[in-house]
């Protein structure tokens, strides 16, 4: 009979990162786009066995999980020290258990909608400028100093729109758009380096007349 024994500690833990792929697509905070492959995270409470001589460390119970697009990963590991890390999407807690994933919104539509608020306002401001110019000149002819002021004041208001806040809300689109298709590219990009890993590991599996390996970090995640 083998002598084995078991230690437990609260800071005892297992950290593992797997590919997971998904042909319904996931949606993840912080991502403009639907991925049908992803990195998740899990973090599980860990138990470590001494036995022959050995030491075995195995995962239990679920701490967290989160999950995030390949993009997200890249920056996570390349930016180190940098702010407060790169939002990704919490799957579960021991607290919460599992949590519902995140809401999809088109940045496109999005920004779609904030234009035409602005545009509105804009629109808004210049009736009301149109309107008190009107008001005033149709008089005598003489401007009292406070509602010459108050039209200036209009005036810069919808000069200052015209001319900063909707060339700002056009450079966020494109900045909004510029990472859009960044994500998408390095999505590709990591699809394209797994398929190629699978079909090469096929390939010479084939030739040397035997089972092609299975990659730890393939799961299917949804349907």
């Amino acid at each position: 009979m083998i002598d084995e024994k078991e230690f437990k500690h609260p800071s005892f833990a297992q950290l593992s990162f797997n590919r997971v792929t998904s042909h319904a697509g996931i949606e993840l905070y912080g991502s403009d786009l639907k991925h049908n492959t992803v990195i998740k995270m899990e973090l599980k409470h860990s138990v470590k066995r001494r036995g022959i001589n050995h030491d075995w460390y195995f995962g239990n119970q679920m701490i967290t999980e989160v999950t995030m697009s390949q993009n997200q990963f890249s920056e996570l590991i390349t930016s180190m020290n940098m702010g407060d890390g790169v939002p990704v999407t919490l799957n579960f807690t021991e607290q919460d258990g599992r949590i519902e994933e995140p809401t999809f919104e088109p940045k496109t539509e999005i920004h779609e909608e904030e234009f035409k608020d602005m545009t509105k306002r804009v629109g808004e401001e210049l009736a009301a400028l149109k309107a008190t110019m009107e008001e005033l000149l149709s008089g005598s002819g003489i401007v009292k100093k406070e509602d010459r002021n108050a039209m200036l004041a209009k005036v810069r208001t919808v000069a200052q729109d015209l001319t900063s806040n909707m060339p700002y809300v056009e450079n966020c689109f494109k900045e909004s758009m510029d990472k859009t298709v960044t994500d998408a590219k390095n999505t590709i990009e990591a699809w394209y380096q797994h398929r190629v890993t699978t079909e090469g590991l096929k390939a010479l599996a084939a030739e040397d007349g035997v089972e092609a390996p299975v990659l730890i970090e393939d799961h299917n995640d949804k349907d």
